[in-house]
């Protein structure tokens, strides 16, 4: 699903973004991917860095036995890999995709991001779930509580956001926090976003906002099938009128991510970081990893998805119709347990 689970009447609105939740099924011609990771090693020369200490305790029950739960899927070598093996390829651009709701999913992006700590980078940590217009209150809550996430909620008016509970997000922040990484937000204003929902004039520009990033052009394949999961997601209840406004909206989205990553990148002179995003917005074909690809060709982009188990389905592979792709659109999908039996489409029942 792209939209999170207010959806269609979020969007409209203004409220939260895209999403890892769930997708259609449908076809989609392969196009080149970002950048790839260099090839995992025989044999882990940076373990020391990478070291694996605890094993993740789950905190979602629903499908906990699956046969998936907690392996480690690469796309690229169609192998399940070790945890360290992974740690050890978390440089340059990193983008650890989430279903929001999750928790399980937010303790695995913590434990990534420590796990670049440890090694002695320090990336920029880049949030989907903090509007640009959010970021002087993050340097402010800084300035005034260095090392206090909690600070950081409060001046973001996150109670008010509808986002998940703070709670969840907490942790990251706080691992950015203590080792003094650049703490960004990448969500597109309110107003641009509004704007982006609403129709072009004849000539084909937005009738009152300046231009907007739009991101890397998509394919005609990839627009009908980024038009197939909006339908999808929105139960079938999105009007017509509204698919071009939600494709740029997508797609404006994950060109704000992409630029907010470089630019930090080439503010500090640092080329590691990390984007928490809805996983929708990590896919390497029409996410933030495609237009990452084209704004700084030289850094390597490493996207792990985390995705939730279906029962009865075991090969990681048949996953890819989850993103509306015959091949799944990232570099490692880590698998975990679902946190909800909760019905998307409930919510659009009159």
């Amino acid at each position: 699903m792209w939209l999170s689970r207010v959806a269609l009447l979020s969007v409209l609105s203004v409220g939260p973004g895209t999403c890892g939740c769930s997708a259609s099924t449908g076809s989609l011609s392969p196009a080149p991917f970002a950048s790839r990771p260099p090839p995992l090693p025989a044999k882990s020369t940076v373990a020391d860095l990478a070291r694996v200490r605890e094993p993740v305790r789950w905190s979602t029950r629903l499908d906990r036995d699956h046969v998936l739960v907690g392996r480690i899927w690469s796309v690229r070598l169609a192998r399940f890999v070790e945890e360290q093996d992974l740690m050890s390829l978390l440089h340059g651009y990193v983008l650890i995709g989430e279903k929001h709701d999750n928790p399980d999913h937010h303790v695995l992006q913590t434990r990534l991001l420590q796990a670049m700590v440890n090694a002695g980078r320090k990336p920029t940590v880049a949030f989907e779930m903090f509007d640009e217009d959010d970021q002087n209150a993050v340097e402010r809550s800084r300035l005034a509580h260095p090392q206090d996430a909690a600070s950081i909620a409060v001046a973001t008016k996150w109670d008010k956001s509808g986002w998940p509970p703070w709670a969840n997000y907490a942790p990251i922040v706080q691992v950015a926090l203590d080792a003094s990484l650049p703490v960004v937000a990448t969500g597109l204003p309110r107003a641009r976003m509004r704007a982006l929902m609403s129709p072009r004039d004849p000539k084909g520009a937005p009738t009152t906002q300046p231009p907007l990033d739009e991101g890397v052009p998509l394919t005609e394949a990839q627009t009908a099938s980024l038009r197939d999961e909006l339908r999808e997601s929105h139960c079938g209840h999105l009007p017509e009128t509204r698919f071009a406004g939600m494709i740029r909206f997508q797609r404006a989205r994950d060109a704000a991510m992409a630029e907010a990553l470089v630019a930090s990148a080439r503010t500090s002179g640092i080329k590691h970081g990390v984007l928490i995003a809805g996983t929708g917005h990590i896919r390497l074909d029409r996410g933030a990893g495609r237009d990452l690809a084209a704004k700084d060709p030289e850094v390597p982009i490493v996207s792990v998805a985390l995705a939730e188990v279906e029962a009865g389905k075991t090969d990681p592979s048949a996953y890819a119709a989850r993103w509306n792709t015959p091949q799944l659109p990232f570099d490692f999908v880590w698998f975990t347990p679902r946190a909800t039996d909760a019905d998307p489409c409930a919510a659009f029942a009159p």
